[in-house]
């Protein structure tokens, strides 16, 4: 009787075992299944940044390149060099400070790996941390550059609505006599150049070459781990 109940105790130790073995290899499955599911994601989503990165860069040239186009005007009003025969000529001389190059950062992937941060348990590498690091930076520069050139504006066409008869053929287009005499003759319109050419040339483009200068470090890092994983 003791040989047989020996033998029933090892068989159930056997199927104890057999069946923790088997449970351990099930989660080990699982876990690589797991992990295998969230390396694809986040590849996905270093895709999505990638291509966000290469169009913003993309468009920043062209707005730095049409701020190029201004300064050249902004210098000429400033040194004085702007005749009444410029102004006619030249349409863009007229609304030179009245309105500036727009820019919308893309943010889906940056929002998706916001969300895949949040939601996994993880370990977060230096990578997902310098691309948080670089939006959150860039985004607190450039919107409070662009809350206080926008303020700039609104108090360009707020002044001239109340204080000047020439605003309404101004900025209907209809007669540029005189904002013309106004552009040429009253300091009012130079200290709004300076201010403009200060806001513009000197704040914002540097903050748009810098942007481009970061976001290529992060391209980069992102193109290596998509190439070696």
């Amino acid at each position: 009787m003791n040989n047989q109940s020996s033998k029933y105790f090892k068989y159930a130790i056997g199927e104890i075992v057999l069946v923790v073995i088997g449970i351990l290899i099930a989660v080990s499955i699982n876990d690589w299944s797991e992990s295998r599911k969230q390396k694809q994601e986040l590849e996905n989503i270093y895709s999505i940044i990638k291509t966000d990165l290469s169009n913003d860069m993309d468009h920043i040239d062209s707005v730095i390149s049409g701020y190029q186009k201004r300064e050249s005007i902004l210098n000429n009003i400033l040194d004085g060099k702007l005749t009444r025969e410029d102004y006619y000529n030249c349409d863009f001389c007229s609304r030179v400070i009245i309105g500036y190059e727009d820019l919308t950062i893309n943010k889906n992937g940056y929002n998706l790996l916001a969300k895949y941060n949040n939601n996994s348990n993880s370990y977060v590498d230096p990578l997902q941390q310098n691309i948080m690091q670089f939006y959150t930076k860039q985004m607190v520069e450039l919107h409070a550059d662009d809350v206080i050139i926008a303020e700039d504006l609104r108090s360009n066409y707020k002044d001239w609505k109340n204080n000047y008869t020439w605003y309404p053929d101004f900025i209907t287009k209809k007669n540029l006599d005189g904002f013309i005499e106004y552009a040429i003759n009253n300091p009012d319109y130079k200290n709004r150049v300076a201010n403009f050419y200060f806001l513009h040339i000197k704040v914002y483009v540097p903050l748009l070459k810098n942007f481009n200068k970061e976001a290529k470090i992060i391209l980069d890092e992102i193109k290596k781990r998509l190439e070696n994983d």
